[in-house]
């Protein structure tokens, strides 16, 4: 199945509003079974910046890691949902433009789902709800980019909230019992939003999440806005080239991390 990072930023620009598609905008609960939900160590949850390589790769260097605390491969449960952020893991939400599922079992993600497979939306639980039955030891966050796409004025009116929303995610993920490790989100095209912008925001979240628990991996300094494709709309999701050097510099990073969480 091709899976289409940038539909999110197509729907903004109206295609979901046009009648076509108004009288097949329901809403489908094809969402991950919980009863097929198995145990992992590792539970990796994000928005649209993980349907492509960046995600793909990421989960694969994550699984190949051996435990230093039991010397078995790491098992990890992943979860991406385009178009989420954290008011919606907070509370659970719903998408039109894509998720993916992966269990865990030999890299294999058995549950990708755009809306080439259905025209409803797909409701998905809280965090919670799934780390309930994860039970994870560590948990990957990779979130923050949506609220970038935002116009200026509702940016600035909804600031404040959202960093409250992080730091009530932080939480929700300690009182789960697990360790938390939050990517922050990569460089984004001038024209979404200025740079001085991009830096403060993604300053406040590394403060926000990290006064709540999380360590932050600031993709800023791993990311470079040129790789940004000139086909979305939105400015945030990057080409091939770019997902790799960014990966490539966000593993770099996350990996002594991990380890070292694991291994208390």
């Amino acid at each position: 199945m091709s899976f289409l990072r940038v539909v999110a930023a197509l729907l903004c620009a109206g295609l979901c509003l046009t009648p076509a598609f108004a009288h097949r905008h329901r809403v489908a609960d094809v969402g991950p079974d919980p009863a097929a939900i198995r145990p992992a160590e590792i539970l990796f949850f994000g928005d649209s910046q993980n349907l492509g390589y960046f995600g793909a790769q990421l989960y694969r260097s994550v699984s190949a890691q051996i435990d230093p605390k039991t010397g078995h491969g790491l098992s990890v449960w992943g979860y991406w949902v385009c178009g989420s952020d954290v008011d919606d893991w907070l509370t659970g939400g719903k998408t039109y433009c894509g998720l993916r599922v992966c269990d865990g079992a030999a890299d294999r993600c058995a549950a990708d789902y755009g809306p080439q497979d259905h025209a409803d939306d797909v409701r998905y639980d809280a965090i919670a709800a799934y780390a309930a039955r994860v039970h994870p030891r560590l948990t990957i966050v990779s979130l923050g980019s949506n609220l970038l796409t935002w116009k200026m004025g509702e940016f600035k009116g909804d600031y404040a909230s959202y960093m409250a929303g992080a730091g009530r995610l932080s939480d929700a993920i300690a009182k789960g019992g697990s360790q938390c490790i939050w990517i922050g989100p990569p460089q984004i095209a001038l024209n979404a939003k200025p740079v001085g912008v991009y830096d403060r925001y993604v300053a406040d979240l590394g403060r926000a999440v990290t006064s709540h628990g999380c360590t932050f991996i600031d993709s800023n300094p791993l990311s470079d806005r040129k790789f940004v494709l000139r086909s979305d709309p939105e400015g945030i999701h990057y080409d091939a080239a770019g997902e790799r050097a960014w990966e490539h510099g966000v593993w770099a990073a996350l990996r002594p991390l991990l380890l070292a969480r694991l291994a208390h």
